[in-house]
């Protein structure tokens, strides 16, 4: 394998600045981004950085012992990577990770892999400018993603950016030559892939856009998804987190923006031992589940099947399917449900809150059905417009979306503030006090995920 080369240059470089823009509340103890703006990636400001590194990896690369990529270092990735067990690379703030599409590069985790950027310095796991066109969106997949073995340890990623990932995997990938991935030849790749129940995965304060296929695909894992947006994911179908058996955690305090399948969706099939169960509460779901046409699929969140979970105080606007169980296999009575706020601006998505193929044939009672807008800052509820076809399945009409009003552009959320106004209906309607499952303690810093409060959605009041 070829090594990294090192060296050191003195160049013009455009700032790459961003940060999650939507803080969640007003309150003191209320959860809290810690920085309430964001800028375009490429609208920073041009001053000169003082002797920034570049690392050139230009072929397969294996990381034997610890090694930290220095902050605001610039990552030309040109080959597939492996951190050996026991071993860890470091991510400082700043640094800018920029993928080859010819090669469509890997990072496979055996041992942990700690990005930790800040608000004004976020890490960028990303493509090169000439590459990042809006006209790639949902079409480039220009790198593999973050495969974690069996023995990987840590996956922290705070304060980050990832885009343009899922590349179509090859016999050449670390992870079909070592078989743990469940994918073949020919697929696209995840963008992110783990194994072991006890590996901890830490996604905080991040973006997440613009894959062609799932975002997120743990099989197995100590989640904490908190304050991140996921936006643009999939193209024809995919979800931004598709979590499978022996998976546990919490997914609180998110934006979920126009995905193509759903934003969490878990299952406990062939688990063993650990049985999926995902705290869902506190998210911000909009137009979800119009990419992918298919009967039955898209929607907003999905439990499946011997999965448990609890899923209140999510504010669900505009989705193809409100909350929904697929079938008896979930295990419902371990599973605690309500306190959803549902919206939808035409009649065919008020029809489906409570969706038609699932396993619950009425709303929770706690749960807000009665389709009055929420009153988001500064974002029309009516803006998003769906185009229905009625088709027949085994003798039942079933309506499918054939077209929509959504644009792809880059950070299109950052154009809306989806805080509640005062006086919104989903203000004080929630439940607080639910506890997240894990705090966990990495790098020397304290990862938690703050209890439930009681508005509905992500975000309180400014």
């Amino acid at each position: 394998m070829k090594t990294v080369n090192f060296f050191k240059t003195l160049f013009f470089a455009t700032a790459i600045v961003g940060a999650l823009s939507l803080s969640s509340c007003n309150d003191d103890d209320d959860p809290k981004t810690d920085d309430p703006d964001i800028e375009n990636p490429e609208d920073g400001d041009t001053d000169v950085d003082e002797e920034q590194v570049v690392i050139d990896i230009d072929g397969n690369t294996l990381i034997s012992e610890n090694t930290t990529w220095k902050a605001n270092s610039i990552v030309n990735w040109a080959g597939h990577i492996v951190i050996n067990p026991g071993v860890t690379l470091t991510i400082e703030e700043g640094v800018t990770v920029l993928a080859d599409k010819s090669v469509g590069p890997e990072l496979y985790i055996e041992g942990s892999l700690i990005a930790i950027g800040t608000a004004d310095k976020p890490i960028k796991f990303t493509v090169p400018e000439a590459d990042r066109t809006e006209n790639n969106i949902l079409k480039l997949a220009a790198w593999g993603g973050f495969i974690c073995s069996s023995t990987a340890e840590n996956f922290v990623m705070d304060h980050c950016v990832m885009e343009f990932c899922n590349a179509t995997l090859t016999d050449e990938y670390p992870s079909i030559q070592r078989g743990e991935v469940k994918l073949d030849e020919g697929d696209p790749s995840y963008g992110f892939y783990s194994e072991n129940p006890n590996t901890k995965v830490i996604v905080h304060n991040s973006v997440i856009a613009y894959t062609i296929d799932d975002a997120f695909r743990p099989e197995g894992g100590q989640l904490s998804f908190y304050n991140n947006v996921f936006a643009f994911i999939g193209s024809t179908g995919g979800e931004a987190l598709n979590i499978k058996k022996g998976t546990t955690g919490d997914i609180a305090y998110n934006l979920f923006y126009n995905c193509a399948t759903n934003g969490p969706k878990w299952s406990s099939k062939n688990a063993g031992e650990v049985q999926t169960n995902m705290n869902v509460y506190n998210n911000t779901i909009l137009n979800g589940g119009y990419r992918r046409s298919s009967l039955g699929r898209g929607g907003s969140i999905n439990i499946e099947e011997s999965a448990r979970g609890t899923i209140k105080n999510n504010l669900i606007v505009n989705c193809r399917y409100g909350f929904r169980v697929v079938d008896e296999s979930v295990d419902m009575a371990n599973t605690a449900y309500g306190y959803q706020y549902y919206f939808g601006n035409d009649a065919i998505m008020v029809s489906e809150f409570v969706p038609s193929n699932g396993l619950l044939t009425e709303a929770a009672a706690t749960s807000i059905t009665d389709n009055n807008d929420p009153m988001f800052a500064n974002y029309d509820v009516n803006s998003f417009k769906v185009t229905w076809d009625t088709v027949d399945d085994e003798g039942t009409s079933v309506n499918v979306p054939v077209s929509t009003t959504e644009t792809l552009k880059f950070e299109q959320w950052t154009n809306f503030d989806f805080h509640l106004k005062s006086g919104s209906p989903a203000l004080s309607v929630g439940q607080d006090g639910i506890s997240a499952t894990y705090n966990h303690n990495v790098a020397g810093k304290t990862f938690s995920v703050p209890a439930s409060k009681n508005y509905i959605g992500a975000f309180g009041t400014n």
